[in-house]
């Protein structure tokens, strides 16, 4: 249907966790990453990128992300109570300013707080319980789409490092 190449990556977050629970926060990435695929959306990108940025409130969106523990999720509810932006509007100008949208953005810190647990001994299971993600096999999917490695593979890798 669609011959756009951004169409396909978009799309397949639909489906690459499926079995996962979708929150909020997840759930409009998904959906601006898609609406941004779509070419008649690219043209309202254009305009949309000369409207004024509410910088202050994006920064108090991705300052509540940082200062949340990593296993609470962040529900875009919340983000658009402390911002004063809708959920659009948020997703799109933090992207603009941060170049990721603030599911990735907080999907990241979970991933390095769980990468930091994993290089102190935590056990992967647990580790991914204390950051947030449904079991041990959530966290490793998500872990090797962000960094190229399962978990185990990155240890191994790191501690070959650390002993050289």
């Amino acid at each position: 249907v669609l011959d756009d190449p951004r169409a396909v990556p978009a799309l397949r977050l639909l489906f690459d966790d499926f079995e996962e629970p979708l929150d909020d926060l997840a759930a409009a990435d998904i959906v601006a990453t898609v609406a941004r695929a779509l070419p008649v959306a690219a043209q309202a990108d254009d305009r949309r990128r000369r409207a004024l940025i509410d910088s202050e409130a994006v920064f108090r969106a991705r300052t509540l992300l940082l200062e949340t523990a990593p296993d609470i999720p962040v529900s875009l509810g919340l983000l658009e109570r402390e911002t004063g932006l809708d959920r659009w509007r948020l997703t799109r100008q933090f992207r603009t300013i941060y170049g990721t949208s603030p599911y990735r953005f907080f999907l990241l810190r979970r991933l390095d707080a769980a990468r930091t647990l994993l290089a102190r001994g935590t056990a992967a299971a647990d580790a991914a319980a204390a950051t947030g993600f449904a079991d041990q096999a959530h966290l490793t999917r998500q872990f090797k789409r962000a960094y190229g490695l399962t978990p185990k593979r990155w240890l191994t890798m790191t501690a070959r490092g650390s002993a050289a």
